[in-house]
């Protein structure tokens, strides 16, 4: 089973790049809940900009977080039975993670 790492090495920085403004953004905001009450800020995720701005930014944070740790493991770890078992632990954190990301935005959407 051959990876293919520029296709990787080329999506990890893509990622990047769209993380960067969406970070901007996020801080920005989380500043400003300094001085909102609970009910505004779960006003403010049920603003279907903001959410779609913050499930984009959660997903793309997730697969940015994933393909850094699945390199990190294939650089530093030698045994290929423990890199298998470290893909598979990644994946499904990975996967939960999505999951409950999505899950909890659609939840306050809801609310």
């Amino acid at each position: 089973m051959k990876s293919n790492y520029a296709s990787k090495w080329i999506l990890q920085r893509v990622t990047a790049l769209i993380l960067i403004p969406l970070t901007f953004w996020f801080i920005y905001q989380c500043i400003s809940f300094q001085s909102m009450s609970y009910g505004d800020i779960i006003y403010f995720f049920q603003s279907y900009i903001n959410s779609l701005l913050f499930l984009i930014m959660m997903t793309v944070m997730i697969i940015h977080a994933k393909l850094g740790c699945e390199t990190i493991v294939q650089d530093y770890v030698t045994s290929v039975s423990l890199i298998k078992t470290f893909k598979v632990i990644i994946n499904f954190i990975t996967l939960i993670s999505l999951l409950l990301s999505l899950f909890a935005i659609v939840w306050i959407g809801i609310l």
